[in-house]
């Protein structure tokens, strides 16, 4: 809905008549149904996965994921404030933080902001975590909660997404920005690519390969060769009473497919068209978005970019998406080991939305601007950072879940432990 009235309102501003807003609104609507759709079943199948290995090796502790962090942090403020609290809150503190985000980029001249933060899912899941940390440790009723958790969580949202313009617009050619949880590290990615690779030579969406793998230069089946991978290691792990779970209807409901190949084939290319559905809608959203936000550029909010979902720019480097997907797998398990290595206490669950959308999104900007190698080294690095800081964060939190992208692993660890220092300072006791 939000995405629809931005549309329709830049149709208006350009002066294409109501039948025209309309109709780009109800086409951005649908993008963004569409992509949902795929993006949600991306990520109800690969959790099944996911439950089954947990469910096969006996590992516990905090999960990584996006919805599941907000269901938490709203589930905390609950049990101490009442049923209902921690979501009425969070819903507060994502239209104060929407708001001044715009206000933000409309005093741009003194704040340098740019970018109107659109990414919907992804807002109300910050907004949501934001609520929750600033109630932990300073206390407070509703109102200063609010604006306290919105103010930061409209100055990540400007400042990080304005910091992306250029580094995106170079790559898509088109006038939006990324908005969305691995900001920062995107950002880093494009600064230090440059110094660990040659983009001229090393752009793997550049290089031919061999004729005989010449099918791996198409995006669908590299993605599915790259599911078939993942699905065989885990169906190796889990054994057969996981694989019979996974069959039934709790599991992914295909209880007709007993030969094992046969499952795991049909797991590996629905993972792969819950990719393509997303894909597709994000380039129906996108296109819409784009002519009408030049609208509101420029007779509302001169100079103001749209900030979308990562997935956005997926479509312009689907190498470098696969490259990501697996050099994050890599440097999460590494991370992992440390865990064990180091005998943590807290032992994390890998999510597919950090592992993915994460590491692809950071491997398109440093493959851009430095090349696969310079993709290879960050995104690694970034995979065991995701473990490690997740890791500090469910021990200053104390939630069952965490986010587990990037900026929440590093930045937003940061702005915790800066609320829990002020918070001690003044005496004031942790809640929940």
């Amino acid at each position: 809905m939000l995405m629809a009235i931005i549309v329709f309102i830049g149709y208006l501003a350009m002066k294409q008549g109501v039948g025209k807003a309309l109709g780009g609104a109800v086409k951005a609507s649908i993008g963004i149904l569409v992509m949902g759709m795929g993006s949600g079943a991306l990520i109800a199948n690969f959790g099944k996965l996911l439950t089954a290995l947990q469910n096969a090796t006996g590992i516990q502790g905090a999960g990584l994921n996006t919805y599941p962090t907000m269901t938490a942090s709203y589930e905390a403020i609950d049990a101490v404030l009442g049923a209902g609290t921690g979501a009425t809150w969070g819903i507060y503190t994502l239209l104060v933080a929407f708001i001044i985000n715009l206000v933000l980029v409309a005093l741009r001249r003194f704040t340098r902001i740019r970018s109107v933060y659109l990414t919907g899912n992804a807002m109300i899941v910050q907004a949501g975590i934001s609520t929750f940390v600033v109630w932990k440790f300073f206390g407070l009723g509703m109102i200063p909660t609010v604006l306290i958790a919105s103010l930061i969580t409209a100055l990540y949202w400007g400042i990080f997404s304005t910091l992306l313009i250029k580094p995106t617009q170079l790559i898509t050619n088109a006038d939006f920005t990324v908005a969305h949880q691995q900001m920062f590290a995107d950002y880093l990615a494009y600064k230090i690519a440059p110094k660990l690779g040659d983009p001229k030579k090393d752009d793997i969406e550049k290089k031919k390969l061999p004729t005989s793998l010449n099918f791996l230069q198409d995006n669908i089946i590299a993605t599915a060769l790259v599911m078939f991978i993942s699905a065989i290691a885990i169906f190796l792990v889990i054994g057969g009473e996981q694989l019979n779970w996974l069959r039934s209807a709790e599991g992914l409901n295909q209880g007709g497919l007993k030969n094992n190949v046969v499952f795991v084939i049909w797991t590996a290319l629905t993972l792969t068209a819950n990719i393509v559905v997303l894909l597709s809608g994000v380039r129906m959203f996108v296109g819409e978005l784009m002519l009408s936000f030049k609208g509101i550029s420029e007779r509302l909010l001169p100079g103001a970019v749209a900030g979308v979902d990562c997935a956005a720019i997926f479509a312009f480097a689907p190498k470098s998406v696969v490259l990501g997907l697996i050099f994050g797998a890599v440097g999460q398990i590494l991370g992992l080991i440390l865990l064990l290595v180091f005998k943590s206490p807290i032992f994390l669950v890998p999510g597919f939305i950090p592992l993915f959308f994460d590491n692809a999104t950071i491997s398109v900007y440093a493959n851009k601007f430095g090349g696969w190698k310079a993709a290879a080294i960050l995104v690694t690095s970034h995979g065991i950072i995701q473990i490690l800081g997740s890791a500090l964060a469910v021990h200053m939190t104390g939630l069952s879940w965490w986010q587990g992208s990037g900026d929440y692993a590093t930045i937003w660890v940061g702005i915790i432990a800066v609320l829990r220092a002020v918070g001690n300072a003044l005496g004031i006791p942790v809640a929940g």
